[in-house]
């Protein structure tokens, strides 16, 4: 995710500096632009809009769309939308990216259990809780309660708030 980051800087750096160039490869090489990102959640979907620079008209775009079963990370989502957009290759250090495996803070799950189902995010992790029947790790949610690891699934690992760039 760090690496997805700095590579989303690095490619906005290149394409606002009127002095820097793309590689060769991308059919932006040799223009500077604006980028615009469109992060829907519910989609599970990021789009970068290219956008010519001093004006507000999209000149391409690129779209990065979590699979079924994966974990969705907006700022990997970023990363990939980005090169697409420039046309540039997409690291495989992207598309396999490793599934979380520990649910942590910030992480937003899909409740399945019971009788209420539906999207919560873990706010705060509750110390020196055990209970076979929910899971070992047990956390606050959003929705005022709480749930142990075994009443949920990671859906949206991104740990960030809800702007949309």
């Amino acid at each position: 995710m760090a690496q997805a980051k700095r590579d989303v800087a690095e490619l906005i750096r290149i394409g606002q500096d009127v002095n820097s160039e793309l590689p060769k490869e991308s059919p932006l090489y040799d223009s500077f632009y604006n980028v615009k990102f469109e992060v829907n959640r519910d989609k599970r979907t990021v789009v970068a809009l290219i956008l010519y620079n001093h004006v507000n008209k999209v000149r391409t775009r690129g779209i990065a769309k979590a699979a079924p079963g994966d974990v969705f990370n907006a700022s990997i989502g970023r990363a990939i939308a980005l090169r697409r957009a420039l046309g540039l290759p997409v690291p495989t250090e992207y598309t396999n990216a490793p599934q979380p495996t520990e649910p942590r803070v910030g992480d937003v799950v899909y409740k399945n259990c019971g009788i209420y189902h539906g999207n919560r995010t873990l706010l705060e992790r509750v110390e020196g809780y055990e209970h076979d029947k929910y899971g070992h790790k047990c956390f606050r949610t959003d929705g005022g309660g709480w749930l142990g690891d075994k009443q949920f699934v990671i859906i949206d690992d991104s740990r960030e708030s809800e702007v949309s760039a």
